[in-house]
């Protein structure tokens, strides 16, 4: 009798926990159920036009660098220009000493005016007869030997004055008064800038699209914003190892010559974008802890899915989706900082 007691107890206690149990998950149904929606605003991933502008920022450079270098080895005695200023062709820049040239080319013009006299009393007496052939022959060969040298003296003393072979400016000067210079190591570089070049690096997923002679549109930060136009001239051909873009350069015509290398600025190029590829908002794109870009979708319950994402180039529109997006999805562009995968949202677009 007290084990038919106590067994039927037990089965009260089990059926009662089992009650119980189903009312908590009920409970916790319901209040899943309630759970409060996030708002949050959405757009619908859309493919770019046809045509769209990617915008590559980059830097202005020379046309054409010389770099200027003595002929001879000296000490620098006199330096005429300061980095900036405009030269001519011709125009004297930078002396060195010539004491020691100066001083050879007085020797060799003496040898020379020695040769000359021998010369002059010589000839006769070999148009008489008087003097053998090869007598003169010796007398005519010093005479040449002496203008040869006095030639070469003279050069050396030219060669002391560092002169601008072009019109243009100082980019850089490495010398100043005292220092010594060895011959075939820059100590002046003149710049040309009439014309000057943008250069950008341009991404190999993009090289393809741009083709020489396309306009593009640069701005200058430091000219208050300036914006000039130009034309794609030169694309590289051997990509950055580490960075896998090329170099792309855009001809700008400087007039006022207001675009001083080493200016930074952005290119606008026209740029054909892929069929299958789409555009978000920058805003709309995410990076998770692994470094991974990823979108936050809603679905037709309401409720964000994380979707992971492969970004490409940027557009004035927003960023290029290579993958990861299909058209027409509905991605959150505001509050996606409050919501988690699942989470329950409330579309307010305004």
């Amino acid at each position: 009798m007290l084990k038919t007691k106590l067994y039927t107890a037990g089965i009260v206690l089990v059926l009662a926990m089992l009650v119980f149990c189903g009312c908590g998950d009920k409970a916790g149904a319901n209040e899943q159920n309630e759970q409060t929606p996030v708002s949050v605003e959405v757009i619908e991933v859309s493919k770019p036009d046809s045509r769209q502008l990617i915008t590559y920022s980059g830097t202005i450079e020379e046309s054409e660098t010389v770099p200027l270098s003595f002929q001879t080895p000296g000490n620098i005695t006199k330096v005429m220009i300061k980095e900036g200023d405009f030269v001519k062709r011709g125009q004297a820049l930078a002396v060195i000493n010539s004491e020691n040239y100066r001083s050879s080319y007085d020797m060799a013009l003496a040898s020379l005016k020695q040769a000359e006299d021998a010369y002059k009393r010589l000839q006769p007496m070999y148009k008489n007869g008087n003097l053998p052939e090869i007598k003169m022959i010796e007398v005519e060969t010093s005479l040449q030997q002496a203008k040869s040298a006095v030639a070469i003296a003279k050069k050396n003393i030219d060669d002391c004055t560092l002169k601008s072979p072009i019109d243009g400016y100082v980019g850089k000067k490495n010398i100043d008064p005292g220092m010594g210079v060895m011959p075939g190591i820059a100590a002046i570089n003149i710049v040309k800038i009439e014309k000057v070049y943008a250069r950008i690096p341009v991404p190999e997923n993009e090289i393809a699209s741009i083709k020489k002679g396309e306009r593009a549109n640069v701005k200058i930060g430091a000219l208050n914003g300036l914006e000039v136009s130009g034309i794609v001239e030169e694309i590289g051909v051997m990509a950055d190892p580490l960075a896998h873009s090329y170099k792309i350069k855009i001809a700008i015509i400087n007039k006022d010559k207001k675009l001083k290398p080493g200016m930074i600025c952005n290119v606008v190029l026209p740029n054909s974008i892929k069929s299958d590829e789409l555009v978000v908002p920058n805003k709309s794109v995410l990076m998770d802890n692994k470094g991974s870009n990823f979108v936050y979708v809603i679905n037709a319950n309401n409720k964000a899915e994380k979707r992971m994402v492969q970004v490409g180039g940027l557009l004035n529109s927003g960023i290029i989706i290579n993958s990861g997006l299909a058209s027409s999805e509905k991605v959150v562009i505001s509050g996606q900082n409050k919501i988690v995968e699942n989470s329950l949202v409330n579309i307010i677009n305004k």
